[in-house]
């Protein structure tokens, strides 16, 4: 029996429920060892798992070096401000009816929503 082909591949577990699959295929020639080639084949995938996770920590850490952008958020001041500057800028009581939710969930958007209700 002649063997033509060697096919070596290992699964990696990276952790974090994340894996890597490295494999490698040798055509071998008349009179070739299997045995070495496999062995040498089991040697280049090991080699090349120990090089990538050396990159896979070096990228990582790159990440982690990055700082959390941070969002800005509305704080509800600000929120209520702009609403009572909408609710002020009604000029009929049907414009001013889409401004009710929101004023009923802040008493002091609430102030500002009866007070323009009785000035309209």
């Amino acid at each position: 029996m002649h063997i033509q082909t060697i096919n070596y591949t290992r699964t990696f577990n990276l952790g974090n429920y994340s894996s890597e699959k490295i494999g490698v295929e040798f055509a071998l020639n008349e009179g070739e060892s299997a045995t070495k080639a496999l062995d040498y084949a089991r040697e280049l995938v090991e080699e090349y798992h120990k090089q990538n996770v050396i990159k896979l920590k070096d990228l990582n850490q790159f990440y982690q070096e990055i700082p959390d952008e941070i969002i800005p958020t509305q704080s509800k001041k600000s929120l209520a401000e702009k609403t009572i500057e909408f609710i002020n800028a009604c000029n009929t009581k049907e414009e001013l009816r889409a401004w009710e939710l929101m004023a009923k969930n802040n008493p002091e958007v609430l102030e500002s929503y009866n007070a323009k209700h009785k000035s309209l």
